[in-house]
């Protein structure tokens, strides 16, 4: 069957499925809006782990469907779309481009690396933590796609001659920038949707504000533990390589940065902003909580004023005398589709819990609360972990966060040790070219095919399960508790 004849079969598939929901009655104890709502979630999941149709577009069925069905109103569909983490991400996708467009972010690379030093192994690892750090803050895409050419002009320095003993370099090297920026993501709230789709349920659902310190507080520590991880099973399991210490690497990199010049006035001025906004977002609960001053500052309110001021500065380009560090041709770069399927997510998740579906589920689901806690962790990122691997990260966090939602309720326990695990996991995507965009680019630049991507993958897998397990289990009680 060719891409149109899948494409065809899983949106009738879809719409079957839907249709006979429809049809049938509810089961015991359970609403018919609450029943309708089931049905627009299996159809939602389906469609958008197919890609029947656009994910953008299969994110706007909720706006369709429940005023439809007699589930919620227009108003009530349509609102989560412009919830406030709508906007924090929007913003800051925004100034992402405006790091992209005076290549801020690749001066910050090259000067993290040429400081790695000559050996191979700890070049790797450089590379993974230069990209997992600017993962945190621009998209892991962007990320991916400015570090892969560095890497891959390096490696054809290193390596005149491909061999047995030294392939496995350029297999970790370049796996090694797409898994990096898979785990940069963990760090911050903007380094995934994932993320912030559990500090909007968070927010919608329970009145709970979920700072950006606080998610740094476990995102860092994790991304910590992960890039050593990936970088052991890629260099000392999957891919071991035979490599002596060469001064050429450090010197191309030095050559490359060299021919960037001195550091401009665009950069410095982006790098101020950047900086300062970052530090709003790291210091806006402790100065709240502490000096009980600037109770109206958010992280979304942050977010769109950073964005703003960047097309307010004057970016002193020689080149551009009258340019600002930000125009809407670069910034209409964003990828808008994102927006939309974090607004169906937080949509979905409202008429699950105002029809009373997540009750019923929770009150099903409830034996699951006789468990071990860290029983129920392990399953968790178990399935999270293989599910990403075949459907968008974002997608499988928004449909499982209401349910998960029933389940805490059910059982007594803390929303987030339950969805904190749950967003991490859906970042760990390392096994195939579909999971992730950065998966995707590493495996178009075709040094790395899809069973050795896979093989890797599989194992950094099994070391992401116990790692996240283990992180969730012990500090999130501590410190969202």
């Amino acid at each position: 069957m060719n891409k149109i004849g899948t494409r065809n079969f899983n949106m009738l598939m879809g719409m079957v499925l839907f249709t006979i929901m429809i049809l049938l009655p509810a089961p015991a104890r359970m609403s018919a809006s609450a029943w309708s709502v089931a049905a627009v979630t299996v159809l939602l999941a389906y469609w958008w782990s197919s890609e029947a149709l656009p994910v953008p577009i299969t994110s706007l069925l909720p706006i369709v469907l429940f005023p439809t069905l007699g589930v919620s109103s227009i108003g009530d569909a349509t609102a989560p779309y412009a919830a406030p983490t709508i906007f924090l991400l929007m913003g800051g996708f925004i100034m992402a481009t405006g790091l992209a467009r005076w290549n801020l972010h690749r001066r910050i690379a090259l000067m993290v690396l040429v400081r790695v030093g000559n050996n191979p192994t700890a070049l790797i690892g450089g590379f993974m933590t230069v990209t997992a750090l600017i993962s945190m803050w621009i998209s892991n895409t962007a990320s991916t796609l400015m570090m892969l050419p560095i890497a891959l002009s390096l490696a054809s320095e290193i390596i005149k001659e491909k061999s047995e003993k030294n392939a496995g370099f350029i297999l970790c090297l370049v796996l090694g920038i797409a898994y990096g920026a898979n785990i940069g993501g963990f760090g911050t709230p903007i380094g995934t949707p994932p993320n912030l789709l559990v500090i909007a349920f968070m927010k919608e659902n329970y009145g709970i504000d979920v700072s950006f310190l606080s998610w740094m507080l476990f995102g860092v520590p994790a991304t910590l533990v992960m890039l050593p991880i990936a970088c052991f099973v890629l260099t000392r399991w999957a891919f071991p390589f035979e490599l002596d210490q060469n001064s050429v690497a450090q010197e191309l990199l030095h050559q490359e940065l060299k021919e960037m010049g001195p550091m401009s006035t665009p950069e410095k001025r982006m790098a101020y902003t950047f900086a300062f906004i970052a530090a709003l977002w790291i210091f806006r609960t402790p100065i709240q909580n502490n000096l009980g001053i600037m109770l109206w500052l958010s992280d979304a309110l942050i977010s769109i004023f950073g964005a703003m001021i960047m097309f307010m500065i004057p970016a002193g380009s020689k080149e551009e005398q009258h340019a600002t560090l930000l125009n809407w041709k670069t910034a209409d770069t964003i990828p808008w589709g994102v927006l939309l399927l974090f607004g169906g997510g937080l949509s979905l998740a409202a008429a699950v819990k105002s029809s009373g579906l997540a009750l019923w589920i929770g009150n099903e689901l409830g034996a699951i609360g006789t468990f071990d806690l860290i029983f129920i962790i392990f399953i968790l990122v178990s399935l999270v972990v293989f599910l990403t691997e075949l459907t968008s990260n974002t997608a499988t966090t928004a449909t499982l966060l209401p349910i998960l939602g029933a389940l805490a309720v059910a059982t007594g326990l803390d929303p987030m040790i339950l969805f904190v695990p749950v967003a991490i996991s859906a970042s760990c995507a390392f096994m195939l070219p579909v999971a992730t965009a950065p998966n995707a680019v590493i495996y178009a630049s075709g040094e790395v095919t899809i069973p050795q991507m896979a093989f890797a993958g599989f194992r950094v897998n099994l070391f992401a399960i116990v790692a996240i397990t283990s992180l969730s289990y012990f500090l999130v009680p501590i410190i969202f508790g």
